[in-house]
């Protein structure tokens, strides 16, 4: 259950575009289309005049399910998609070993609490969550590794391209490590079966990426969609031949960013006069114009502009949006409502406002996923013991255990009211002194600053000698900051969130249906129990 929750724009560990896009009257509410309201969702509706192939779209799901354990409800949930009167939420990440960090999957069960939570108001419309898979992307670094109680495992692979047709080469070692790190806990036998069955030789990554969502979340109602697909990169023709032909994106993101320089934010994104990639098994190169030629970096091809209308019309497939393409993709193939991101992925959304109004593709309203800390009965303890706030536990180390000190300490170790009185007599000599010789102010001034300096360092000295009494009581709370946020930084941002399932199992995920609301825009500590067994 949430035992304590904050307001993301209050929460000091979130960048300061997230915090300010979180708070009531934003300053950057200009560049949203929809305030993230649940009364809004009908408007929405009402104004989409986007028409959607709604039976490629279906027919892609439908034989990517085919490769994934039957699970009930969710063939309905596909053949919904056909009907008019449905409509999805979207959340997207590219394919992370072990599911990557609890963010990932924070962001699959926001999505699905949305669309409960727009099924029980919307009744005459069936809205669907959707996990769309950025198999596409080729950032290896950011996706060949998952921490799992504390400990990180790496996928050491040596293949390039786009990540998702990755094969599952060595790959064997890392389900070892995991085995090892989750044989004992309560869920964790069946979880590594779930593992072992996703990665069998035969599958590519995206495909094990999706089996586990899947296994995770499938009866949920959860949709997993990879859209390296030729069928659907069919219906983004036109809009692949506009950026390459007419780098529509570039100058309207550019206009965008600067309004955000204005306001103090910095651009997130990098915008290219082409912001396609050319692709295929291994490679991922990006397409530049020289002259009238367009030229694939790294390989030997060039096309000519009839040459390169030709081949997006022959082989769609063959061009990969970037980060900003991307959100376009998603949003000409499904027939979507909103997306729920974390701070950072709506960062970039809030620069393609103007991007989306000039080639007519509706703008979803952005939903900030839930954001969460797992915290069990024996830490909560321990915060109660020492009276702590998890908005205090957040602040940095350093300073957290000099504010407990101050706060434990049957002293008074601020002097600031008596250097305060002090320098009062300072000035009182001061004046005297000026009476007798003018030219004395400035020694005067000068001793005041060796005062200041050296109660500053008396100062440390009392507070080193209080820490070194709460010496214990300190290093708990340094143990247990640590494992709440580790390096100074979100735990779900680290940890893999099957690190929890591992001990809670499926009433973790239960849990945090009941708890989560992706509208409410708050950050919350939820303390979870292990279920008696």
């Amino acid at each position: 259950m949430t035992i304590e929750s904050v307001p993301i724009s209050e929460f000091p560990l979130f960048s300061k575009i997230d915090r300010e896009l979180n708070q009531n009257n934003s300053s950057l509410t200009e560049f949203q289309e929809w305030d993230p309201v649940k009364e809004n969702f009908k408007h929405i509706i009402d104004q989409r005049n986007l028409p959607v192939n709604r039976s490629v779209l279906q027919a892609v799901l439908l034989d990517q399910y085919a490769l994934l354990p039957a699970i009930p409800g969710i063939e309905g949930q596909i053949r919904s998609i056909g009907n008019e009167n449905t409509f999805t939420v979207t959340t997207a990440h590219q394919p992370c070993l072990f599911t990557g960090p609890a963010f990932v999957i924070s962001k699959a069960i926001s999505a699905i609490k949305l669309a409960r939570q727009l099924n029980a108001t919307l009744t005459n419309h069936h809205i669907v969550p959707v996990f769309v898979i950025g198999s596409e992307d080729h950032d290896v670094e950011e996706l060949n590794h998952s921490f799992l109680f504390g400990q990180k495992i790496t996928w050491e692979t040596h293949q390039s391209g786009p990540v998702g047709r990755f094969d599952q080469e060595a790959i064997q070692s890392c389900l070892d490590e995991a085995t090892a790190l989750m044989q004992y806990t309560s869920f964790g036998p069946a979880l590594i079966e779930l593992l072992k069955e996703a990665h069998q030789p035969g599958k590519n990554f995206a495909q094990s990426f999706q089996f586990i969502l899947n296994g995770l979340l499938g009866e949920f109602g959860l949709l997993v969609l990879n859209t390296d697909d030729k069928r659907l990169k069919e219906i983004f023709k036109p809009f692949i031949l506009d950026e390459i032909i007419h780098s529509t994106s570039k100058p309207l993101i550019l206009e965008t960013q600067k309004k955000l320089n204005n306001l103090g934010f910095e651009e997130v994104t990098h915008v290219r006069d082409i912001n396609l990639f050319y692709f295929g098994d291994g490679f991922r190169y990006r397409i530049e114009r020289e002259n009238s030629h367009y030229k694939v970096l790294n390989q030997e091809k060039t096309f000519d502009e009839s040459a390169m209308r030709e081949e997006i019309n022959q082989f769609p497939e063959k061009f990969s949006p970037n980060v900003i393409m991307r959100p376009l993709y998603q949003e000409i193939i499904l027939p979507n409502l909103a997306y729920v991101g974390g701070g950072g992925e709506l960062a970039y959304w809030l620069e393609r406002k103007s991007q989306f109004a000039a080639l007519g593709i509706p703008y979803p309203m952005l939903v900030r996923r839930d954001s969460f800390q797992v915290i069990t009965p024996e830490q909560k303890n321990i915060m109660d013991q020492y009276n702590l706030t998890i908005t205090e536990m957040a602040m940095r180390t350093d300073m957290l255990l000099n504010y407990l000190t101050e706060k434990l300490s049957a002293n008074q170790l601020n002097v600031a009211t008596e250097t305060d009185n002090l320098m009062v007599w300072m000035d009182k000599i001061k004046l005297k002194a000026q009476d007798i010789d003018p030219t004395l102010g400035p020694s005067i001034e000068a001793e005041k600053i060796k005062l200041l300096k050296t109660i500053d360092h008396l100062e440390k000295k009392m507070l080193k000698a209080e820490k070194s009494k709460l010496e214990v009581k300190l290093n708990k709370i340094k143990k247990l900051k640590e494992k709440l946020f580790p390096e100074n930084g979100l735990q779900e941002r680290n940890e893999s969130f099957l690190t929890y399932y591992a001990e809670y199992g499926k009433d973790l995920i239960l849990t945090l249906l009941e708890d989560f609301d992706p509208l409410d825009r708050r950050f919350k500590l939820i303390q979870v129990a292990k279920r008696d067994e």
